[in-house]
């Protein structure tokens, strides 16, 4: 049984302490098994206690050992429910009426926000907001669909009035985090934590001396290894080829708003607004009400 519990105790497992570790390590190791035993069980087989795994469960998000037990059960029935929708990412029948289809897109994007606000408790959001807010330059990276995330954040850090440069090319990506003067910050988005490109530039940027964020699924991927601040969002689908990548994208947005919401509380981003307002209105087109065009 693989499940989004059980990926988030391996992402997890290398900020557990060394008793939450053998709790993990036992569920992983039996998962099918443990669903079947008490805390006390459980506690009694790792050689812990009924107080380490509360611990472990809270971080999780997750309230104590029941909720434990019924999130992973819950999750089995997800993961079979994907195996049979495929590479898609949302589960749905394709026998299905398209209100229903659109009820269950609906459900798995709320599902897919309420864990990863979850999440986000306990993360360094705050620090990530003050290295960002102080930062003169901002370098984005990111490949793929996280290129899209990073275009995102671009537009947000400029609203903000924050400098930032983002280059859609691997290459110049690379060389950009070559040369880093004091006080530039590289933020990396990487749903796997593992592409290449994105990883060799982070870890350039933390040499030469740049404050260094990532943003992944997993905590034990070779990004979070060159991040001074990490931040981790929701595993969505095991598969690694997914049509529809909406759902995976959406806690990177909301984790773009927080930061915004945190960045604009520290600096004063009405003047600045303004000016955004005014010339975004310079570049519409504008079309005279009742106004006739004259042919020569």
């Amino acid at each position: 049984m693989t499940s989004t519990v059980l990926t988030m105790l391996r992402s997890l497992q290398p900020t557990f302490t060394d008793a939450e570790r053998r709790i993990a390590d036992t569920v992983l190791a039996a998962p099918d098994e443990v669903v079947h035993w008490s805390g006390r069980e459980l506690a009694r087989r790792s050689g812990t206690s009924e107080t380490i795994l509360f611990r472990l469960a809270g971080k999780l998000g997750l309230s104590g050992f029941r909720e434990f037990k019924l999130a992973m059960l819950r999750d089995e029935v997800t993961e079979q429910t994907r195996a049979e929708a495929g590479i898609f990412n949302v589960p749905f029948s394709a026998d299905s009426p398209l209100p229903v289809q659109i009820q269950a897109v609906l459900e798995a994007y709320g599902a897919n926000l309420e864990q990863t606000a979850h999440m986000l408790v306990g993360q360094p959001l705050d620090e990530v907001a003050d290295a960002l807010n102080n930062a003169v330059l901002v370098t984005l990276l990111g490949m793929g669909s996280s290129l899209s995330v990073a275009t995102l954040a671009e537009n947000i850090l400029v609203r903000l009035g924050i400098a930032c440069r983002l280059s859609q090319d691997s290459h110049q990506q690379l060389l950009q985090t070559l040369h880093v003067a004091e006080k530039q910050v590289v933020l990396a988005f990487s749903y796997s934590g593992e592409t290449r490109e994105t990883t060799e530039a982070l870890g350039n940027a933390r040499r030469v001396g740049a404050v260094t964020i990532a943003i992944s699924a997993f905590a034990a991927s070779p990004i979070a290894k060159e991040a001074d601040l990490f931040v981790r969002v929701p595993v969505v689908n095991p598969h690694p080829y997914r049509v529809g990548l909406v759902d995976a994208v959406l806690p990177y947005l909301m984790i773009l708003d927080i930061l915004a919401i945190l960045i604009g509380s520290r600096r004063d981003v009405e003047p600045l607004r303004e000016q955004v307002e005014r010339t975004i209105e310079r570049r519409k087109l504008k079309y005279r009400t009742g106004a006739t065009r004259t042919s020569s």
